[in-house]
């Protein structure tokens, strides 16, 4: 099971299960609504002046959804960029519009950067893939302001094989490193030189275990039998870009020193020498990282978000029954995290509204020393 397809099986759960929201239960962290949508999210992202963004996943054929969305001055969404890059319809080739938007993310630059899968589930949109090009795959670099395409990165087969799917990225200065949550691997793109290496490809480090126990959250899905998670997913480096993070959903943690990832004298049996394991985790849809190295991890099952500390300590920053699901996370300027969370919330209006919520950051959680943004910078 591909990401996509766990992602739609999460969706149907959650349409199947009706929780109202505590909207005013007390929270000493105080968790926060930053944004409601029509449309599902498992994405956020914002520039250093706070524009929201939202990477909206194509999860069921009869919900149509654009692929960005962005929060105007006055809090309501609007399909970003809003022109043919969100306007893709079955029997389009994909190759200059979003196909299916996995991940969405900004640094230093303040510029938007995303990435399209560039596939669909065969179960839930039958055909389709037969009449998408292979080139639909790709990262796409917008302008955060306008919207221009300031840049679009296609590999070759070499770096995305039959069944990679690309999955999240992370920048450190001109390194990019990208997950392949279809086949397992790490992809290492140097924007100045524009060389690209598949990394560990298939390796045990990268891979989910071959089945896994289905979540409580699941079980009503899938009947109590086994399912094939997804592969390395989740990535994080550090502030200084010395480590690069990864883990399927269900882990474990592994890192790696960049500098033996960067290394091509290295053969991917040398390099996995250096690779360490670092935890297990909670099964988890998405993280983030802090500029002390703390990694916040969005528990699918526990309604908790995380923290790892770099020592080694574990801490819970929230526990929230609204927490149904949560994604991606990400870190703003201002030291506060957004965390979109993929179930529908019933204030009891009858219109599926999802939410993102956010959370300011304390400087202490416990005896864990919480930190900034980590951009890339």
């Amino acid at each position: 099971m591909n990401r996509r397809n766990f992602l739609y099986l999460v969706g149907a759960f959650g349409a199947s299960v009706c929780i109202r929201a505590a909207l005013g239960a007390d929270d000493p962290l105080k968790l926060r609504v930053a944004v409601r949508s029509p449309w599902m999210a498992n994405q956020v992202a914002l520039t250093s002046d706070g524009k929201l963004f939202l990477g909206l996943p194509r999860y069921a054929s009869e919900k149509p959804t654009p692929s960005i969305a962005r929060r105007a001055a006055d809090g309501k969404l609007a399909p970003f960029p809003g022109n043919a890059w969100n306007d893709w319809r079955p029997g389009n080739d994909g190759r200059d519009a979003f196909v299916y938007l996995n991940s969405v993310h900004i640094f230093s630059d303040d510029t938007l950067w995303c990435v399209d899968q560039g596939t669909l589930s065969p179960g839930i949109f039958p055909g389709v893939n037969a009449t998408l090009h292979p080139d639909a795959q790709k990262l796409v670099q917008l302008d955060a302001r306008t919207g221009a395409v300031l840049q679009v990165l296609r590999f070759d087969r070499d770096v995305l094989p039959p069944g990679a799917q690309m999955n999240d990225l992370r920048f450190h200065k001109q390194m990019l490193y990208i997950s392949d949550s279809g086949l397992g691997g790490i992809i290492v793109h140097d924007i100045r030189t524009g060389r690209t290496v598949r990394r560990l490809s298939g390796n045990p480090v990268v891979m989910a275990a071959r089945t896994a126990e289905i979540p409580a959250v699941l079980a009503h899905v899938k009947g109590g039998k086994t399912f094939t998670p997804p592969n390395s997913d989740l990535i994080e480096i550090t502030a200084d870009g010395k480590w690069l993070y990864w883990a399927a959903p269900t882990g474990p943690l592994y890192r790696l020193e960049t500098r033996f990832l960067n290394d091509l004298n290295l053969s991917d049996d040398e390099l996995v020498l250096h690779v360490e394991h670092v935890f297990d985790n909670n099964f988890a849809g998405g993280c983030a990282m802090d500029s002390r190295g703390n990694i916040y991890f969005s528990e699918t099952v526990t309604n908790h978000i995380t923290v790892l500390a770099s020592s080694g300590q574990t801490a819970t920053l929230v526990s929230d029954s609204r927490l149904i699901r949560p994604d991606g996370a990400f870190i703003s300027n201002d030291r506060v995290l957004y965390i979109p969370v993929k179930h529908p919330l019933d204030d009891g209006t009858n219109l599926a509204q999802f939410v993102t919520y956010s959370i300011s950051l304390p400087q202490m959680l416990g005896a864990i020393a919480l930190g900034n943004a980590v951009n890339g910078a």
